[in-house]
């Protein structure tokens, strides 16, 4: 994922990629279009890798990947691309990414023989996280 290395099975941040990243995301913000935000960001690429980089909400942190970004960054960004696409089109059909959810799961105290009801027990046991 551009961004990140993965040394020893984590994710860390690669601080060149993460400081491309940052840029896209400010330079689209700033009213930049989607291609001269990248380049504007020293790192020429097509309108459609720009858009899969705005939309990756791993950008935002996950369990595995350290946030690179803000979730309000995240949500301006997006929000000026759905706004953007409608403008555009005939069809208001674009629609904000999901947001990646956090959850907690509770440490299993029992434990059945049945497979499914042992999986119907664990699946009790996660909560989202705010």
């Amino acid at each position: 994922m551009y961004g990140y290395k993965i040394i020893n099975g984590r994710a860390v941040i690669d601080e060149q990629e993460a400081g491309v990243i940052v840029s896209i995301f400010n330079g689209y913000l700033s009213g930049l279009s989607m291609k001269a935000a990248a380049e504007n960001a020293g790192v020429p690429m097509p309108h459609s890798s720009v858009k899969r980089i705005l939309m990756q909400d791993i950008y935002i942190g996950t369990d595995y990947y350290p946030a690179i970004i803000s979730r309000e960054t995240f949500a301006k960004a997006n929000g000026r691309r759905i706004h953007r696409a409608n403008l555009h089109s005939h069809e208001k059909r674009y629609t904000a990414p999901p947001v990646h959810k956090v959850f907690d799961l509770a440490g299993a105290k029992t434990h059945y023989n049945d497979p499914a009801q042992q999986a119907e027990y664990i699946y009790s046991l996660i909560e989202v996280k705010a």
